[in-house]
């Protein structure tokens, strides 16, 4: 697993030609003239720079022409730390090492002598170099899904590029025909999310309904708590929905479910604890929401060890019912890397998803996720990295990872459903 593959030469490759590009951002060159002055005490230096990657390296080059040796060693040792910082904390990407800090030449290196003389010129330009090495074969960090089929297998659903916070709530309540026996919960806050955002979820919903026929009952899971998986379960159903069909939001994280609150959902005081308990039947815990053909079944109350629920013949009971009247279950559930909830939960799903945290979950984090979601024997049908960074830099492999996989776009082909399920 440490070997370095033909595939990571050609994406350390393609990095090192990608930050070449950092050297044209404006804030780049603003950022080294302030701290020649802050620190130097040298106001509005005269200098050009340029950067050189050798062919077959992993190298960058920084050299800086300057009539001034002292000053350009300055300058150029200035690039280097702030282009470190600016791949490191805006790029989100490992900190780069210098290999090699700039040095004070001995003698000009243009003109030469002879140029000199012909040209009777007086005064010649310095240049000092500085040697950068990116370590990218030791950055093994996912971001595309690329990253996820080399190290996995599987694919990629989509990549949800980040989205801007916001707590907006929906001014006007729509409902569809609501069932005599069902309660109506309201879910509050706006689900939009921005044009990328929903042709995103579009795919992933795609992507889900050519995993099979069988595949209804889906765990939506990830390797920590602020993975972003319930942001994306909600989503998923509401996607869903759109495409006609009926979709059941199970909130299966019976310890520390954040779905109710997070989402302003009210008119929900009993829910799955209730019905696992014998406390209540399930027809009074699953809720047609404000959003038409999406139903809910929320936690209830909390419950510290809910593993005994969730094994009983009750939980059981529940995804069997769910999946033949229901045209979709999503279920939310504890992340992995917590509890060994998800797994239990699992087992009763016909497949799960995976939530990866853009730039932050390794690939061996990766592939101890998926063993451990193998170990139930339900499939892991594929992987959707959460939160991408949408820098300029990063659009050409966000392209890649958006059209992966072995989905198509346009609308799904609707199907006969069977009689009796809920509308």
């Amino acid at each position: 697993e440490n070997t370095i593959s033909m595939s990571d030469l050609q994406l350390g490759s393609v990095l090192t030609v990608d930050y070449q590009e950092v050297f044209k951002i404006a804030e780049i060159h603003e950022t080294v003239k302030e701290k020649m002055l802050s620190e130097y005490g040298v106001d509005k230096p005269d200098y050009s720079v340029s950067v050189s990657n050798p062919k077959g390296s992993h190298l960058l080059y920084i050299t800086v022409s300057s009539g001034n040796p002292e000053e350009a060693k300055l300058i150029a040792d200035a690039y280097s730390e702030v282009v470190q910082t600016y791949i490191e904390k805006q790029m989100e990407l490992r900190k780069p090492q210098i290999l090699e800090s700039a040095q004070i030449p001995l003698k000009p290196v243009t003109p030469d002598i002879g140029s000199i003389v012909l040209k009777a010129a007086g005064i010649g330009a310095l240049a000092a170099i500085a040697v950068l090495v990116f370590l990218f074969l030791l950055d093994n960090k996912i971001r595309t899904g690329e990253d996820v089929e080399k190290a996995t297998g599987l694919a990629t659903f989509g990549m949800l590029p980040r989205q801007s916070a916001k707590a907006d709530y929906y001014e006007t309540r729509h409902r569809g025909e609501t069932d005599k026996k069902t309660h109506i919960a309201e879910i509050r806050q706006d689900l939009a999310l921005d044009y990328a955002g929903d042709e995103v979820i579009n795919a992933i919903c795609s992507n889900i309904a050519f995993a099979g026929k069988k595949i209804k009952r889906i765990a939506i899971t990830s390797q920590n708590a602020d993975n972003g998986k319930t942001y994306l379960a909600i989503r998923i159903a509401h996607g869903m929905t759109k495409r006609g069909k009926a979709v059941l939001l199970i909130d299966g994280d019976l310890r520390k479910s954040a779905l109710v609150n997070r989402y302003g959902i009210t008119h929900t005081k009993e829910g799955l604890s209730h019905y696992l308990s014998g406390q209540a039947e399930l027809d009074r815990v699953i809720y047609q929401t404000n959003i038409p053909n999406l139903y809910l079944l929320p936690v209830g109350k909390l419950v510290q060890s809910p593993l005994s629920l969730l094994t009983s013949e009750e939980f059981d009971r529940l995804m069997e019912d769910a999946g033949r009247e229901f045209d979709a279950v999503i279920v939310d559930t504890p992340p992995v890397g917590a509890v060994i909830d998800a797994a239990e939960i699992a087992k009763r799903c016909d497949g799960s998803i995976l939530v990866l945290p853009y730039n932050k979950i390794t690939k061996d984090g990766l592939k101890k996720l998926v063993r451990t979601m193998e170990q139930t024997r339900t499939p892991v049908i594929g992987c959707i990295i959460n939160n991408v960074t949408m820098s300029k830099l990063d659009r050409k492999r966000y392209d890649y990872g958006y059209g992966y996989g072995y989905y198509e776009y346009g609308s799904a082909e609707k199907r006969n459903r069977k009689s009796g399920k809920r509308r």
